[in-house]
């Protein structure tokens, strides 16, 4: 079997990096073909380990059911990826709309069906850029349309209710009341860096102990492209400094010493559980029905940008997140009323009192 070049990340260290490599290894190993190792190879410094844990998740269920068909998977070689047509691939789409879990239908979404096609399309595609295949049956395939709108988000007075409630509120039953004593400093200074600076997820859960500087009020935050230093408000380093006042006598799991924010296993916070995290106190502050997502107040920070500064680019590039063409169409109304509104307020003596025109 030809070796996985990517990723190649020193073992004295136990990382969730780490896991997701070994466990992504294990599945080419098993249940693909041999030839697919070509693939994950080629995405070396592309994809990160978890998103190309979950590629080698989805392309390994494709030859599964291409195993329960008339295929000998660990005999295949590149030349039979020619014989799978477009119809192959929609009759495993409907496969994996129709297949169910202990006689239950697994119902997946829109978004997960686009993602496997998706997957699957990298995959062939892969084979036919590199002259191993003549064509990609997965173009031929229609895929769902997925909205591109993100939500408004929260208005700031529930987010400063929420705010509230995680810093000085009680969750409703006492279990809950126990932990959630144990982690009031986290808790509040996540949301504060959510709510107040517009971090993404990864970003907040990124985090290590040596990114902070109190003293000036700013962290770096590692995007995708590379570390940024941010300012943050006296309120958010205040809150940061409460929590790391208690983070400094934990002792992380081995592998998890640097991260910021921790779990109750000691190891570095997960998306999984932010989201869990943010669920639960809305839930209890407002209910089931508004219950609030972390993409919820990021978008929420996002329209606060727009608002204050009536440009989409300057949005953009303050939140960090989709580029001006994709925010231009849920921003539409409010651009809608600037080009209405804007101009109600010119005043020709006010601008000689600035100094001009600009």
């Amino acid at each position: 079997m030809v070796s996985v070049a990517f990723y190649n990340i020193s073992m004295d260290k136990l990382s969730k990096d780490q896991i997701k490599i070994e466990k992504t290894y294990k599945i080419i190993n098993t249940r693909m073909p041999d030839f697919s190792m070509r693939f994950f190879n080629s995405m070396e410094g592309i994809l990160k380990p978890s998103s190309l844990y979950i590629y080698s998740i989805d392309i390994a269920a494709f030859f599964d059911y291409l195993g329960s068909t008339s295929y000998n998977i660990k005999k295949m070689n590149i030349r039979d990826l020619s014989k799978i047509s477009p119809e192959v691939i929609e009759d495993y789409v409907e496969f994996v709309r129709s297949s169910t879990t202990n006689n239950r239908k697994k119902q997946p979404s829109d978004n997960t069906i686009h993602r496997i096609i998706c997957i699957l399309s990298a995959f062939f595609d892969y084979y036919f850029k590199n002259g191993f295949i003549l064509f990609n049956p997965v173009c031929k395939v229609s895929r769902p349309s997925i909205p591109r709108n993100p939500s408004e988000g929260t208005n700031m007075q529930d987010n400063l209710k929420l705010l509230e409630y995680v810093s000085k509120g009680n969750l409703p039953t006492k279990k809950m009341s126990v932990f959630q004593s144990k982690l009031r400093a986290r808790d509040t200074a996540i949301l504060a860096l959510i709510m107040g600076a517009g971090l993404k997820t990864s970003e907040c859960l990124n985090i290590n102990i040596q990114d902070l500087d109190l003293e000036h009020n700013c962290l770096y935050v590692r995007s995708r492209h590379a570390p940024n230093l941010i300012y943050i408000s006296p309120f958010i380093s205040e809150k940061l400094s409460e929590y790391l006042s208690i983070r400094l006598d934990m002792i992380a799991v081995y592998g998890h010493d640097d991260a910021l924010f921790l779990s109750l296993r000691m190891q570095r916070l997960g998306a999984r559980e932010l989201q869990l995290l943010i669920k639960k106190y809305s839930s209890a502050l407002f209910g089931d029905q508004q219950a609030i997502k972390a993409t919820d107040l990021r978008n929420a920070f996002r329209r606060n940008i727009f608002t204050t500064s009536q440009n989409l680019f300057v949005t953009s590039a303050i939140t960090g997140s989709a580029t001006a063409y994709l925010l231009q169409k849920p921003y539409s109304s409010y651009l809608d009323y600037y080009e209405t509104e804007k101009g109600k307020d010119f005043n020709p003596e006010d601008l000689l009192n600035k100094g001009g025109t600009e």
